[in-house]
């Protein structure tokens, strides 16, 4: 379940307020009708999954214009939750596509930009499933600059994701490790240890990619942060594959935690591309 937690933003009228949600939630009642209407009585087709979609794009394009008056936090989690449907559900994209994920995360981000939990489907959703690479960065972008590093909590992990996306689907290594370095200083902020790894790798990737913008360990970091960071099984599905591809041994304990191992011949080959020597 997802938690609803509002932001301090003052409510200028609570009864307003309340009587604007009701209206919406009374028109979103209605868009989930036609939804649901569009799906019994028949099994899905492209045509049938199409129409679904278009009725869903209308249902964000209107969120995007209702007012808020203080409830930006319970209309992210809202669209929030439509995500998580239109997402969820494999056989309607298995007959379409992804594209409308971006378009979610446009309308979550936008009332929302601290909601970080979301942060964690953009890239999987948007960027490896819906090919917009650049709307994620965008996105990403756009949600960073309401961000500093200590607020919200830890959003130093948002730039690691910004800085995979630039580097594995855009190909913009400077980017990349621009985005790590600046997640390596955000995670300086905190002590505890899952912060200090996380800068400890940011900062070995930068110096990965500065040394070698084909680096194989770069992107076996990049893979291996994408199946941390991943809420879906077909994202972890998809990052355990490309890892296994680049030669990384993964098992899997009774927890479902993953764990790596990298057969010396990766290693040392990346010593001799970058000349290092062994410790």
């Amino acid at each position: 379940m997802v938690a609803i937690a509002f932001s301090g933003k003052t409510v200028k009228s609570l009864g307003l307020g309340a009587m604007i949600l009701a209206c919406g939630a009374v028109v979103v009642s209605l868009q989930q009708l036609r939804l649901t209407g569009l799906k019994q009585g028949t099994d899905l087709t492209p045509e049938l999954v199409e129409r679904q979609v278009q009725a869903e794009a209308a249902s964000l394009a209107l969120w995007q214009q209702l007012p808020a008056y203080g409830y930006d936090n319970l209309f992210a989690n809202w669209v929030f939750l439509r995500f998580l449907q239109y997402f969820g559900d494999d056989e309607a994209r298995n007959l379409g596509n992804y594209r409308l994920s971006a378009d979610f995360f446009e309308v979550i981000v936008e009332r929302d930009p601290w909601f970080v939990e979301g942060y964690y489907y953009l890239s999987g959703s948007s960027s490896l499933y819906g090919g917009t690479p650049d709307r994620t960065v965008d996105i990403l972008n756009r949600g960073l600059a309401q961000m500093t590093p200590t607020t919200p909590p830890k959003g130093f992990f948002l730039w690691r994701m910004k800085a995979i996306d630039e580097h594995l689907f855009l190909g913009d290594v400077p980017a990349a490790i621009q985005s790590h370095k600046t997640a390596a200083e955000w995670a300086s902020y905190y002590d505890d240890p899952e912060s200090q790894s996380a800068r400890e790798r940011s900062e070995q990737t930068a110096a990965f990619l500065e040394r070698d913008p084909r680096s194989v360990m770069a992107r076996i970091t990049a893979w291996s942060g994408i199946l941390g960071q991943a809420r879906d099984v077909e994202t972890q599905r998809r990052a355990i594959a490309e890892l296994e591809a680049l030669g990384v041994i993964i098992a899997v304990d009774a927890m479902g935690r993953p764990s790596f191992t990298i057969p010396p011949e990766i290693l040392e080959a990346e010593r001799e591309a970058l000349q290092i020597q062994p410790d």
